[in-house]
């Protein structure tokens, strides 16, 4: 089909009704939801993947990540035949109308990110493209490369010219854990409508059959820079969170009730402070920002500023987290040295298997240099390539007759966990608690307990 001949207001219908093949390449955290969502809705979706054994997981109807609701997505898409995973870039394309690159897009040693892989899909995909279909970047890239990069290498592998067929960017802006509840909720904003017009209408009319606000900018380079500003944004309102955290500490205030009264004022969301912030895209796209300004030519203190964000919610709440541990263990009489741990959290948030740039792992990190031994459990996280670092399939069995045990990770499990179960199965009663899983009146009945923000009282 010719995508490009619809209207925008046609689109939904025949997304759902199947009558647009899509193609999805790269099948991780963002592309794999992304596919199965479609294919959910009706249309047909090819999700390409290097690796052929999460070709065959996914052709089974099984996951190879975990994200809420993905399993029986993925299991219902693949029974009624809309989803056909394949390691086949070209066959997949070649029988697609619509094709979204969601690729990786790692951080380099001079902080920009790394586009060979969007450049190694392009190739692949331009080299099989039809005439009259769309191709839409959804992956977190350099501002620019929609127009300087992609446009240029599709051209060259298709031997056509834009128009010929459509190109667009779609940023996705989902948060692990929660990809599917965002991409039925979240706004989507489309890049853009002097760059190729009919493009942007096409892609927005793909989102229009989610039923979720479509925002369409000018041009390509705006909604890639956009990607980049959000999660500063986040970022660096985390960072605020965990600077007056850390002030209600020495003053022996609750931040909780603090964050709860300024959010009061509809003009604020103030963030929940805790060991710090990861994954995939907060710590490259602060990186990949910090780099673009200091190539712009900022002035020194904008560039302080978006550093001071990284530092804060990576190495100092790490260490910080690693001294409310040592002030638990030392009122309870014990030097670190001699102290065991036990960790509940592996992942960098709660709700997903994924431990990039996770803080938990970099406070564990500091606790294994400082203590006699370190064992964690996370329901989600199997094993980590972490020399020193237990890992144990129960939570009892992580803090089985340890001396502190340490809430790094906000899966709902934990919350579900008695207060008084973890203090029976500990030798020494310290509970450090970074995520706020547990009431601080009830865990200071129980526990030596130092938390995030949480002061003394």
């Amino acid at each position: 089909m010719d995508v490009l001949s619809l209207e925008r207001k046609d689109v939904p219908d025949a997304v759902k009704n199947g009558r647009l093949v899509m193609c999805v390449v790269g099948g991780g955290y963002v592309g794999l939801p992304f596919a199965a969502l479609y294919a959910d809705l009706g249309a047909r979706v090819f999700v390409c993947n290097r690796d052929q054994k999460k070709v065959d997981t996914t052709n089974a109807g099984k996951t190879y990540i975990y994200e809420a609701g993905l399993d029986e997505l993925v299991k219902r898409a693949v029974s009624k035949g809309n989803l056909i995973a394949t390691t086949d870039v070209a066959a997949a394309v070649s029988k697609s109308d619509i094709i979204f690159i969601t690729v990786g897009t790692p951080v380099n040693p001079d902080g920009f990110l790394d586009d060979s892989q969007i450049r190694e899909a392009a190739k692949s995909v331009g080299a099989a493209l039809k005439k009259g279909s769309l191709v839409v970047l959804r992956s977190t890239v350099n501002p620019g490369t929609t127009e300087n990069m992609l446009l240029p290498v599709i051209e060259q592998e298709s031997g056509m010219k834009l128009g010929d067929f459509g190109l667009a960017d779609a940023p996705e802006r989902l948060q692990e854990g929660k990809a599917l509840e965002g991409l039925k909720t979240e706004a989507t904003v489309v890049g853009g409508e002097k760059f190729h017009k009919k493009s942007a209408e096409i892609t927005a009319g793909v989102f229009d059959a989610l039923k979720v606000p479509v925002s369409i900018v000018s041009y390509p380079a705006t909604s890639e820079f956009s990607k980049f500003v959000w999660n500063y944004l986040l970022d660096s309102a985390i960072s605020d969170a965990q600077i007056i955290a850390q002030i209600c500490e020495k003053l022996g205030i609750d931040f909780m009730e603090v964050r709860n009264t300024a959010n009061l004022d509809n003009r604020i969301r103030m963030m929940v402070a805790g060991p710090g912030s990861g994954g995939s895209c907060f710590p490259k796209d602060v990186a990949a920002m910090y780099a673009l300004a200091k190539k712009l030519g900022i002035e020194q203190n904008s560039l302080k500023a978006v550093e001071l964000v990284r530092t804060i919610n990576g190495r100092v709440m790490a260490e910080h987290v690693a001294s409310l541990v040592e002030s638990a263990l030392r009122e309870k009489g014990i030097a670190p040295k001699d102290a065991e741990i036990g960790v509940l959290g592996i992942a960098f948030k709660g709700e997903t298997d994924d431990t990039r740039e996770s803080p938990a792992l970099k406070v564990m990190e500091i606790l294994k240099r400082a203590c006699k031994s370190v064992s964690a459990y996370d329901p989600f996280v199997g094993s980590v390539k972490t020399d020193g670092l237990s890992v144990k399939s129960t939570w009892q069995e992580a803090l089985k007759d340890k001396d502190c045990c340490v809430i790094l990770t906000d899966h709902k499990e934990f919350s579900r966990i008695p207060p008084g179960e973890i203090k029976k199965i500990l030798r020494n009663n310290c509970l450090v608690d970074s995520r706020h899983i547990m009431d601080p009146s009830t865990a200071r009945k129980l526990f030596i307990y130092r938390g995030v923000g949480r002061g003394t009282r």
